[in-house]
């Protein structure tokens, strides 16, 4: 029989993903196929959960199987990481994506919840508003991912589906309630040697690399106009915006919330590794922190160093 030490590990994972309960039991409704009585006699602990239902429901959550069986080392913590296709995606991709997008509007309901992310390209939040940029980020990651289906840029085909759900994406992270960005002082020549790598392979044709071009100073616009108002223009919510005075190797994000702590890890350009893990979530805060304290905020404030950082990025554009 499982023990009431792994019962309870299961229900606070499954409670961290699905804080209200009336949704909590139609969803293991729909997981276990059972009535709502029988899942109500589980929830208060009348009834153990089976290993075989214990499996499932951490399948279908991303829940850590070694986390709720005890069995990780102190040192380890647990990490899942999802893997949609991007270029070609099927309906289990889509999938993925509804339900990022619906984590994402859960949070813009809560009264409290704040991002922090510390990145050396763009942030993806901040690109998916912008068609040019968002093809040729699904591009770059289609070239290194699928070696096998490596298209020109002008071939590669994105659906409206698809486009649509990085629009709403992009929407709903504006609702946050604080975020903190703090980004390389380099990340928009790193992309543009990209595109110009890209281009000497022949894969961007001129015309693509103009679109790009127009969509990169539409996007400067757009984050010098949120670095003016220190908030975002869709919803009034405050942001900081900082450059890092050292260059940054990797791509980190917090997001907190009345009910949820939740760390990100970015990989495979736009991809990410995540965990629920409260201890992994403090460190990633404070390794994000620990970046605001050592770069420069040009959000409502530091209209000098402002105008120099936009002005260099602009350079930088108008030569590609």
């Amino acid at each position: 029989m499982i023990n009431d030490q792994v019962q309870n590990a299961l229900m606070n994972e499954i409670k961290k993903r699905i804080p209200k309960n009336s949704v909590l039991v139609c969803k293991l409704v729909e997981l276990l196929f059972i009535e709502k009585e029988a899942v109500y006699r589980r929830l208060r602990g009348e009834v153990p959960f089976t290993f075989k239902e214990i499996a499932h429901i951490s399948k279908e959550l991303d829940i850590s199987l070694d986390a709720i069986l005890g069995i990780e080392l102190d040192k380890s913590r647990p990490f899942h990481i999802k893997l949609p296709d991007f270029a070609y995606p099927q309906e289990n991709d889509f999938s993925m994506l509804a339900t990022h997008i619906e984590f994402l509007r859960s949070i813009g309901n809560m009264t409290h919840s704040e991002k922090g992310i510390v990145s050396n390209i763009i942030p993806q939040d901040l690109f998916t508003g912008f068609e040019s940029l968002l093809k040729f980020m699904i591009f770059n990651w289609n070239y290194h991912y699928d070696l096998k289906r490596v298209k020109a840029f002008h071939e590669l085909a994105l659906s409206k589906r698809l486009m649509d759900a990085f629009k709403e994406n992009f929407l709903e992270t504006k609702k946050i309630k604080t975020s903190y960005y703090v980004v390389d002082n380099q990340l928009i020549l790193y992309f543009v040697n990209h595109v110009k790598y890209f281009q000497t392979l022949r894969l961007i044709e001129s015309a693509d690399v103009r679109k790009i071009k127009t969509d990169l100073f539409d996007f400067l616009d757009y984050i010098e106009d949120m670095a003016i108002n220190g908030c975002f223009r869709e919803t009034g919510n405050p942001v900081s915006l900082y450059i890092s005075d050292i260059n940054i190797t990797s791509n980190y994000c917090y997001i907190e919330t009345n009910a949820t702590k939740f760390s990100l890890i970015k990989t495979f350009l736009l991809n990410s590794v995540t965990s629920l893990d409260e201890e992994t979530f403090e460190k990633m805060r404070n390794w994000v922190h620990s970046f605001i304290k050592i770069s420069t905020l040009i959000s409502a404030t530091g209209e000098k160093q402002r105008i120099l950082f936009f002005g260099n990025q602009r350079k930088i554009v108008s030569e590609l």
